[in-house]
């Protein structure tokens, strides 16, 4: 069974579902990059207080990461994962699961955001738009590209569809 499991996608993907999922069902430990990026105002952390703590937490012998965290470090949790799992869900489907999530926070804060932050703001908002769009049009082809790397392809779960999920689930179990 994969003991370190990658989870990429676009924001508003289905990430943290997944992770939250796959960690209860193979009792791993998850690693939410947004816990460790974010202060409780939205705003980024020191890069260098981000780094440090997700080397740290990978340094555990099992793990999900939730996220990516600074680019810079994308080879290297690639490199250490069993199992890579991208969530490549076309963009309108991403857009309308972004509004769910943000009507949903209006209740019920996301567990994995840190303790006291809003979501529930227009700027925010707006600012998760316009990176949504920045990922699907920029950052997801050249993922896929460096995906598609040998040394990564016989890692790699290209989830397409929801139904595809439950494929994520049988072949980490293997």
């Amino acid at each position: 069974m994969k003991r370190k499991i990658l989870i990429l996608g676009s924001i508003a993907s289905g990430k943290t579902i997944l992770a939250r999922r796959l960690g209860k069902a193979f009792e791993l430990p998850v690693i939410h990059v947004d816990s460790l990026e974010f202060n409780t105002d939205l705003s980024k952390k020191n890069i260098d207080l981000i780094r440090t703590n997700l080397k740290s937490a990978l340094d555990r012998p099992e793990w999900i990461l939730d996220g990516h965290g600074p680019l810079d470090m994308l080879p290297s949790h690639l490199k250490s994962a069993d199992c890579i799992v991208f969530i490549d869900f076309p963009y309108r489907w991403n857009v309308l699961w972004l509004i769910k999530r943000q009507m949903c926070s209006l209740f019920r804060p996301r567990p994995e955001m840190p303790k006291g932050a809003n979501e529930w703001n227009w700027n925010h908002f707006i600012k998760m738009l316009q990176t949504l769009q920045k990922q699907h049009q920029l950052m997801n082809p050249e993922l896929l590209r460096i995906l598609q790397r040998p040394e990564n392809q016989s890692r790699l779960i290209h989830v397409k569809t929801p139904s595809d999920l439950d494929e994520v689930v049988r072949v980490i179990s293997s």
